[in-house]
């Protein structure tokens, strides 16, 4: 049987840890890399559903892109979350923003997914590159289907060509720093999650369109990378069935 540890160095094998941001916590976030694996289960969070879903598969290792201990003090939903992780003797593992950041990552999937020509790589995480020219409120329209997202919005006008865009997956249009890189580099369009009100206002101001896409559909890809990674324990793998978008649209 494999060790946490042998998992943990496929995957850190594609998407080293030097390449997780400063206020990342990625890695091994509760467990024994020295403890054999009985099951694998691959979901996008740690969530009371994903722990007692391992409990029902016997997984005692649960990889997931988010980690559930941010920073020196993590707030009482992931204390709970640690606090049953241990009870339950079940390892957490998260793969974040180096899965962002490296090739092949989530940026480079979902890039591809978008039909995205001449990509290249902006700041680490963000990726640049080309489109047919389409109208702005279409591409949305085509963005919304191809990740399955039924609250896409976008900020700018129904008609404006796209043609150049950049893309964070995530929380990656909430960036001002990816506003300003738009504008500086005539940048059509900035595809990516959780835009809030003043980055919606200040792109508006500088011409820059933002397609904001659901953080949980634009990174649920994440359980199908670390399954082709993990392929040769395919025997032992399952992809949660638990880990749902919360979100809901009124459509």
């Amino acid at each position: 049987m494999p060790k946490v540890k042998d998992i943990i160095e496929k995957i850190e094998s594609k998407a080293p840890l030097t390449l997780a941001l400063d206020f990342d916590s990625a890695g091994l976030n509760v467990g024994d890399g020295e403890e054999e694996v009985k099951g694998i289960l691959l979901a996008q969070s740690v969530t009371y559903s994903t722990l007692e879903e391992c409990e029902r598969l016997g997984a005692n290792l649960l990889i997931t892109h988010h980690p559930c201990v941010f920073g020196e003090e993590t707030d009482r939903y992931m204390q709970s979350l640690v606090a049953k992780a241990k009870e339950k003797r079940i390892n957490l593992y998260s793969c974040h923003t180096n899965l962002d950041c490296c090739v092949g990552g989530l940026n480079d999937f979902v890039a591809d997914i978008l039909g995205m020509q001449d990509v290249s790589i902006i700041d680490g995480c963000a990726r640049g590159g080309y489109i047919p020219p389409v109208e702005l409120k279409e591409l949305a329209k085509s963005i919304a289907n191809a990740l399955k997202d039924d609250c896409v919005k976008y900020v700018g006008a129904d008609d404006k060509i796209i043609k150049k865009v950049a893309l964070c997956t995530g929380a990656g249009a909430r960036d001002e720093e990816l506003v300003d890189y738009a504008v500086d580099n005539n940048v059509d369009c900035i595809i990516g999650g959780e835009s809030k009100l003043s980055i919606a206002l200040m792109a508006k101001d500088y011409g820059v369109s933002i397609i904001d896409v659901g953080h949980y559909t634009s990174e649920i890809a994440c359980v199908h990378i670390f399954k082709k990674w993990l392929e040769e324990y395919e025997y032992m793998i399952r992809i949660s069935k638990t880990d749902i978008n919360p979100y809901k649209s009124i459509k």
